[in-house]
């Protein structure tokens, strides 16, 4: 019986090497679903107006970011 020597390529290598699959990286972020009142939306929207760059998720985080720093809780 013959033995086959595993040629070593550099494709194969590459493709047996692999990568971080997305789902395993550690990020910066975690989805929170949560739920708002629709006139808190409004007044959220209406607030947005006088700043135009930035979306809904960036004024809610700035506005937790504020409540706990007003709070003592954070330290940034």
């Amino acid at each position: 019986m013959a033995v086959k020597k595993k040629v070593n390529n550099p494709i194969n290598s590459f493709i047996d090497k692999g990568a971080n699959v997305k789902a395993t990286k550690e990020r910066g972020f975690k989805n929170v679903l949560i739920r708002i009142p629709e006139n808190f939306l409004t007044d959220i929207d209406e607030a947005l107006e006088k700043k135009p760059w930035l979306t809904r998720t960036q004024w809610i985080v700035e506005a937790i970011h504020e409540k706990l720093t007003n709070d003592g809780k954070v330290t940034q």
